[in-house]
């Protein structure tokens, strides 16, 4: 048998062998507790067209209004108005924590048309931090975007980033 030297590690096999899961092991021995899920009524967004607007980069902001930290997913999930899909995470991931301090603040870019075809024009989007939740709807005017609506065409999103600054530069160059 192969010796283990990670302690987490050592700790979990035997967890595991038990039917507990990772998360729950870990949470139960581990020198970091896992946190809850953030409940929704915790949570508040903002959503705002970085200038200039003709770039298609709308900033995402969630905010954890409650005094305890919580988890939310590692990147927010987008939809726009009546269009089917969500914003694809970059780089591509699967769904999987992200701790959200309390009163802490995280940050996404979001670009929603990467001009390669012609675009389609929507009304609204919604932003949500878990992608089975609705989400809170923005319409194209209250994030700034043209009167024309927010231009749509292989939308992406970044993680979660600590910095507004983080988040913008993680976009990839269109």
């Amino acid at each position: 048998m192969t010796a283990f030297t990670n302690a987490a590690t050592l700790i979990l096999v035997p967890a595991l062998l038990t039917g507990a899961t990772t998360a729950t092991a870990y949470a139960e021995t581990g020198p970091t507790q896992v946190k809850a899920a953030c409940a929704p009524a915790a949570l508040g967004y903002e959503a705002r067209a970085r200038a200039p607007i003709a770039s298609s980069v709308v900033l995402i902001t969630v905010t954890n209004k409650s005094g305890a930290a919580c988890t939310i997913d590692r990147f927010p999930s987008v939809t726009f108005g009546d269009l089917d899909g969500s914003a694809r995470p970059v780089p591509a991931t699967q769904s999987g924590p992200r701790q959200l301090a309390a009163k802490g603040k995280l940050y996404a870019a979001l670009r929603t048309d990467d001009r390669s075809s012609p675009a389609r024009y929507v009304r609204s989007l919604a932003v949500s931090a878990e992608p089975a939740a609705e989400g809170t709807r923005f319409t194209a005017r209250q994030i700034g975007a043209p009167a024309t609506g927010i231009a749509v065409y292989d939308p992406i999103t970044t993680l979660w980033k600590q910095s507004v600054d983080e988040a913008v530069t993680s976009l990839p160059a269109s």
